[in-house]
């Protein structure tokens, strides 16, 4: 159980300590910038998608099934974060402000999920070079905790960016529209810069 817990608190570290877990947090930032704080369920669904698909493919890499080299995994993250602002850009959200826009309907939040779920087994890949050197001969105990602390860091950070998200909204009177726009932007800057030092790193 010690171990369990030793590797839920290297999971939550992982994520929030910073750079280790920089680019994993613009994307869950990108993945819930067109939500506010009162669709944090909707949110959480995301989120757990995401854990999934990285928690598959941790799983594999860690038990020594690799395809992909890890400096091509690297380049592929932060092009994973540019292309969810990007569909932040050209996705309509309804609000109170603007008749024309468009709830965020059943196949969007399908085609969100399943994004999540897609880009979450890259970025499993990511997670398992941190952590496959540090592991012991059983996986079970430890992959579960560090998981459930990846789980925990990412909702902590989710929530605390919907609220002010929902503070921004509240006291600079800003449409979800423009907030959406407005952190996929941040966020979509520092991903480029990522982007260009793994291509140079890469190719370079």
């Amino acid at each position: 159980m010690n171990e369990f817990f030793t590797f839920m608190g290297m999971g939550i570290e992982h994520i929030l300590q910073f750079p280790e877990g920089y680019d994993h947090l613009l994307f869950i930032l990108a993945l819930s910038a067109i939500y506010t704080f009162f669709e944090w369920k909707k949110v959480l669904l995301l989120i757990t998608a995401f854990t999934i698909g990285h928690s598959a493919t941790l799983l594999l890499t860690i038990s020594g099934i690799s395809p992909i080299p890890s400096s091509v995994i690297e380049w592929l993250i932060p092009l994973t974060i540019i292309l969810v602002c990007i569909l932040n850009f050209t996705t309509r959200i309804q609000d109170k402000h603007n008749s024309k826009s468009e709830k965020i309907n059943s196949s969007t939040m399908i085609r969100r999920y399943s994004i999540a779920l897609v880009f979450g087994l890259i970025h499993g890949l990511g997670f398992a070079n941190y952590l496959r050197q540090m592991l012991p001969n059983s996986l079970f105990n430890p992959l579960l905790g560090f998981n459930i602390g990846l789980e925990i860091a990412q909702i902590l950070v989710v929530l605390i960016g919907l609220l002010v998200g929902l503070l921004v909204m509240k006291y600079l009177n800003f449409t979800k529209n423009r907030w959406k726009i407005i952190l996929s932007t941040i966020v979509l800057i520092f991903a480029l810069h990522l982007f260009v030092m793994q291509t140079m790193a890469l190719f370079g």
